[in-house]
């Protein structure tokens, strides 16, 4: 196992850098993604690992060796790369292509070894390539291509391997298939994996470890898959609205394009009344534009209750199936007057959750925009006591009605403007 020490490298295209004082350690048998925006560096960190480009400053390691005065062949029989594009769709065979991969370990134009069939024949069995050794190249598909190209890699028996974006242009099947194919190289091996990745949702499931750069050249955040893909840290370096939230399955998170955006004023306190999955999309829309936050009373474990805490959304709990309590109400009613606008979902109300209303009615000072109220009754399971408190609110606040996240859009815009 290799240990791979990048240190205050700096790289430039002409006098343009692309890299600039970037440090990174990566571990024996780690299994570590690359993600970040177009033109932030990623495969140009890999091409200098590789000695395709020369820093102007700074130094890469290797078991603390400078891997800029080893030999390219040394350097070759530690280190495998996987390009994103196969360099040649020339007529070679599957067992030529592979079989290059040993040229690192053979005396030029010296005859193979047993010991580089027995590497080569290994190596396409591993991919499984081997029953298109007599294939040629231009035959295969892309995600056979790109299996090949990984077993040359593999024939060169390196402790590291760089892969520049392997499951690009391979539909879902040939992804999958690469990304086990690369991970099963990495745990039986202890191959030390570095690939840099575009789809994050794959990078989350697939990596141990998740490396965030920015358009800057600069490491973002680092750490495992929980750690770097939050909506914070994929809006501030990529500038697109999302959610993150975790697969149902899996645990790992998972990332969604928004597609709607609101335009409102950054600083605007938004409480939002909720439950039972009816605030999902709601939530998300706030907090991509930037608005202040809470939620409640919710409990825990509710859908909503993962949404806002996906988001990053201040949230006032209560216990699994249980009622809100005293402290949770009084927790209620202080995010609600801090507030400039309270938002009451769709929700059902039930006498569980009725002191949610309760806390709008004691604690409101702002807006209160109430989602669909003509269809309140069908919401209420209360014989009628949600209702009371509904017209109470009509009563003594500044009601407006809102039907869809639509038309809650262009309201909140209106408040904008009217603040």
């Amino acid at each position: 196992m290799a240990k791979l020490r990048i240190h205050n490298i700096t790289v430039r295209y002409d006098s343009e850098p692309v890299l600039e004082g970037f440090s990174l350690d990566v571990n024996p048998a780690d299994f570590a993604g690359i993600i970040g925006p177009n033109g932030s560096g990623k495969t140009t960190l890999l091409r200098t690992i590789a000695r395709v480009l020369k820093p102007v400053t700074g130094a890469i390691l290797l078991d603390e060796l400078d891997m800029q005065y080893l030999p390219v062949r040394e350097v070759a029989r530690h280190i495998g790369v996987v390009p994103q594009t196969e360099e040649t769709l020339f007529a070679f065979t599957v067992f030529d292509v592979v079989a290059m991969g040993r040229t690192p370990h053979r005396p030029p134009w010296g005859a193979m070894s047993e010991e580089d069939l027995s590497a080569i024949e290994e190596a396409m069995m591993l991919t499984g390539v081997y029953h298109l050794s007599e294939r040629l190249l231009t035959e295969l598909s892309g995600g056979e291509r790109r299996r090949v190209m990984i077993a040359r890699a593999v024939a060169q028996q390196p402790r590291i391997m760089l892969l520049d974006e392997p499951t690009a242009n391979l539909d879902l099947k040939y992804q999958l298939e690469v990304m086990e194919l690369i991970r099963r190289l990495n745990r039986e091996r202890n191959m030390t994996v570095l690939v840099v990745m575009h789809d994050l949702n794959l990078a989350a499931l697939m990596a141990d470890k998740l490396i965030l750069m920015n358009r800057n050249g600069r490491i973002h955040a680092m750490g495992t898959p929980e750690e770097v893909i939050t909506q914070r840290n994929i809006q501030e370096v990529y500038g697109a609205p999302v959610i993150v939230s975790r697969h149902p399955l899996t645990g790992k998170p998972t990332v969604t394009l928004l597609e709607r955006r609101i335009e409102v004023k950054p600083e605007l306190r938004i409480h939002v009344i909720c439950g039972g999955g009816s605030a999902g999309e709601v939530l998300s829309l706030l907090a991509q534009a930037g608005c202040i936050i809470s939620a409640g009373a919710l409990n825990r474990g509710d859908s909503d209750w993962e949404v806002a805490r996906a988001l990053g959304v201040e949230v006032i709990e209560e216990a699994p199936f249980m009622p809100i309590s005293d402290e949770a109400y009084k927790a209620t009613c202080e995010a609600i007057a801090r507030a400039d606008i309270v938002l009451i979902t769709d929700v059902p109300f039930g006498w569980g959750n009725l002191p949610n209303l309760r806390a709008v009615l004691e604690a409101g000072r702002g807006r209160i925009f109430i989602m669909q109220p003509r269809k309140f009754a069908e919401r209420d399971f209360t014989d009628g006591r949600a209702q009371q408190l509904l017209a109470k609110i009509y009563a003594s606040k500044q009601v407006v009605e809102w039907s869809d996240a639509t038309d809650l859009t262009h309201l909140l815009a209106h408040v904008e403007h009217a603040q």
